[in-house]
């Protein structure tokens, strides 16, 4: 599985400003839910931050996966938001986050949520390159771009 062939530029914001996860998980959130993707947006954000209690979705590359399963929800939603500024994700991280790749999935897709994890996984490992040029760059189409050039990288 491939993340450029399920993101959509609608589900970039790369001028996130918030200055802590859990306001990041709010802002996303609140923007799935102007878009109708969600309705429990509640429920979603405690599932998020309770997952984050387990151990931090920060995994290095200055990059973090948050994710969780959803009941109801009919396909896999991929959101990535870019931080500039980058935020101190959690309290053991030693390094700013600016890439949060945000993934909600149906509950009755174990597989589909873990390949989605594995790609998101495998794209933040192939460079430190990577967050750089998503951070210079504004134009989501752009973005998605960079993304698909590191996701074939290695065929």
């Amino acid at each position: 599985m491939k993340l450029y062939n399920i993101l959509k530029p609608d589900m970039i914001k790369n001028d996130c400003l918030n200055t802590n996860i859990e306001a990041v998980l709010k802002e996303i959130i609140q923007y799935l839910k102007e878009k109708k993707m969600i309705t429990n947006d509640k429920q979603i954000l405690n599932k998020l931050l309770e997952r984050e209690k387990l151990g931090s979705t920060s995994i290095g590359n200055h990059a973090a996966v948050p994710h969780t399963k959803i009941k109801g929800l009919k396909e896999p939603i991929l959101f990535i938001a870019i931080l500039k500024k980058g935020i101190q994700y959690h309290d053991k991280d030693k390094e700013l986050v600016h890439l949060v790749i945000l993934i909600l999935s149906p509950n009755d897709t174990p597989i589909i949520h873990l390949q989605i994890l594995a790609a998101a996984a495998s794209l933040i490992k192939k460079s430190n390159t990577l967050i750089e040029e998503l951070v210079s760059n504004t134009n989501s189409e752009e973005l998605i771009n960079i993304i698909k050039k590191y996701e074939i990288k290695d065929e």
